[in-house]
């Protein structure tokens, strides 16, 4: 279902979208396929984000549990990196619905963390870019993205850049500092030291 909002169609519709697929040159191995309980992290990340939306993707590239054959892949836009290509991609794949989008390497991710977000969304807003520490860093992971945002993420790859972060300062995205508390469900594993 759709609402008129400001700024064009605001889309009630959430779906979830894991991206997988970095090099992972730190860690040594593909990130969504570590495996923690019996489960690997893919699996894991697919399963919270499920509870919470409509329907879950994955974008990207890289071997796929077959626990998880039944859910769809969408691959990268083609000439981009980072966060950038699998947001594009699933805004181009499905225009019509809003994401919630999670790293691979995110295994903190909670339920209030995701409750968190889909509870500050409204029809003003575009975009949900957590800034943790309030100094203008912002996360491009663990963050939701309304339909709306799309001719922005649009824009910027363009422009031949890659940077999410381009979209701070745009009309209707917001940068809120989640609880404290919450703070280690945005925590992302890059090397083997880290896994715990």
């Amino acid at each position: 279902m759709k609402t008129s909002g400001e700024g064009g169609i605001f889309c009630s519709a959430v779906w979830g979208c894991v991206l997988i697929g970095g090099e992972s040159r730190r860690m040594g191995r593909p990130k969504h396929l570590i495996e923690q309980g019996g489960l690997t992290w893919l699996e894991i990340a697919v399963s919270k984000l499920d509870k919470k939306v409509e329907k879950v993707v994955i974008s990207g590239g890289g071997e796929i549990p077959a626990a998880l054959g039944g859910i769809p892949v969408i691959q990268d836009v083609p000439g981009l990196h980072g966060p950038l290509a699998g947001i594009l991609s699933i805004m181009r794949w499905n225009p019509e619905v809003s994401w919630l989008v999670t790293g691979c390497d995110q295994p903190d991710i909670r339920d209030e963390a995701l409750d968190w977000l889909l509870g500050v969304r409204n029809e003003d807003i575009v975009a949900i870019l957590p800034d943790l520490q309030g100094n203008g860093l912002v996360e491009p992971l663990l963050a939701y993205y309304d339909c709306r945002c799309r001719h922005y993420f649009d824009e910027i790859a363009e422009r031949g850049t890659n940077r999410t972060s381009e979209l701070v300062g745009r009309p209707g995205v917001i940068t809120p500092s989640p609880p404290h508390h919450l703070h280690d469900c945005w925590r992302n594993v890059n090397t083997p030291e880290e896994i715990c």
